[in-house]
């Protein structure tokens, strides 16, 4: 179902690595602060499926809070950081980790088994994302949330010209359909966020709410990006461009927030 080769993600060590960075943090940080809002009380009687969530970020974030969260992705090396890391926190017990592959959703759960479903930075690595939005559709319960965190074609289109100076691949990134990651060299697919909106809707997934991660950091000189106080403030502007919508669609990733709906999926959608 990858787009990447899977050994792309054997080095789950510098994966962490770069969640600890400013920009990997702050990525996992927004988020997690956006999707906060939307999150069901009485977290005991509520169930999370974390697909792709690969070191566990969210997992471990949503088990402290209570909820039973099943935590799955294609590899082992990366539950196994999560895992440890749910032990040093106390929290694996209300963790189930699972080693399987996006497809696999409807023959692993049963349809309506999750409150809310997360899926951050996974659609881009797979060869069908319509296919994956329907089984998170089809695992969701009714009026329950579905939060997903996808490259942004725009963001990729600036970062082009501004970081790294290629005009050309700036105006190529305006239609490409995939980019090349930064961190592992290999490509990763990028979404407009109108076009992901529709393929979500086709899949019985209403957008209620839409956010831009990333607005402006990655361009920063690294002397802003140390410190406390730094990162708080950093962190509080992106969340206020990042909701407003002329910021959030030239933002580096685009999450959005989205209810299952009571209207049957497209069939070309399952």
């Amino acid at each position: 179902m990858r787009i990447l080769e899977t050994a792309q993600f054997q080095d789950a060590d510098k994966y962490a690595s770069y969640l600890k960075t400013p920009a990997g943090s702050l990525r996992s940080e927004l988020a997690w602060e956006n999707l906060r809002g939307f999150l069901p009380a009485n977290a005991l009687q509520h169930s999370v499926l974390d697909l792709g969530g690969g070191t566990g970020f969210m997992s471990l974030r949503l088990a402290k809070m209570k909820f039973r969260v099943v935590l799955v992705d294609s590899s082992e090396e990366m539950l196994g950081i999560a895992r440890r890391d749910g032990e040093a926190s106390g929290v694996a017990g209300r963790i189930s980790f699972c080693h399987a592959d996006a497809s696999q959703l409807k023959e692993l759960f049963e349809a309506e088994s999750f409150d809310i479903v997360l899926c951050h930075n996974l659609l881009e690595y797979l060869a069908d994302p319509a296919v994956i939005a329907a089984q998170i559709a089809h695992v969701l319960r009714k009026d329950a949330v579905a939060s997903l965190l996808v490259r942004n074609r725009a963001g990729e289109v600036l970062k082009a010209a501004i970081k790294s100076g290629d005009w050309g691949l700036a105006k190529a990134n305006l239609s490409a359909e995939t980019v090349v990651d930064s961190l592992f060299g290999k490509p990763v697919r990028v979404f407009d966020p109108k076009d992901i909106a529709a393929m979500l809707a086709s899949a019985g997934l209403n957008v209620v709410a839409q956010y831009g991660i990333r607005v402006f950091v990655d361009y920063l000189d690294p002397k802003y990006l140390t410190g406390e106080a730094a990162s708080r403030q950093l962190q509080e502007l992106e969340l206020i461009l990042g909701a407003q919508p002329e910021f959030a669609a030239i933002a580096r990733y685009t999450q959005l927030v989205a209810r299952r709906s009571s209207v049957s999926p497209s069939k070309g959608a399952q």
